[in-house]
């Protein structure tokens, strides 16, 4: 029984995609992950009293997720967000009337859900940037003060 010689140079080669693989793999941001940080990063630019259409000119139009590209280590990205990712009109405690934008910015669980304490929420009034986040919300409106984010 003879046994076959391996080819040093195919397994050099197969390490060698190995460990370029996996070293580029912290590299990799899916498109959803992109888009959240990018919002993130977006809320710092935001300031109280601007209008309405400046603060969703800041925040973008984009959407991310649920395509063939958003292929991830193997799995198919199915989690698809947008921005922003829902709109209510309320009306606060005050009576008056509050439009409210919820832009995606945080991670709880990947469970390719996307849960109200994964948002966060631009609160308008008149028109103009009143407040940003739960915190504000649920000052003015009171269903959203047990959210205590």
């Amino acid at each position: 029984m003879t046994r076959k010689a391996r080819d040093p140079g195919a397994a050099r080669a197969a390490l060698f995609a190995f460990v370029l693989l996996a070293g580029c793999a912290p590299l990799v941001m899916d498109s959803v992950e992109a888009l959240r940080e990018a919002n993130k990063s977006k809320l710092g630019k935001l300031s109280a009293g601007m209008p309405r259409a400046e603060a969703e000119s800041i925040m973008g139009s984009d959407a991310a997720g649920g395509k063939l590209g958003d292929v991830l280590f193997g799995r198919l990205q199915h989690l698809e967000v947008r921005n922003p990712m829902r709109e209510e009109l309320v009306r606060g405690a005050d009576g008056a009337d509050y439009e409210v934008l919820f832009y995606y910015t945080d991670l709880r669980s990947r469970d390719d859900k996307v849960t109200d304490d994964e948002l966060t929420p631009l609160v308008f009034r008149d028109g103009r940037l009143a407040g940003i986040g739960y915190a504000y919300l649920g000052a003015q409106v009171p269903k959203y003060a047990s959210t205590g984010r």
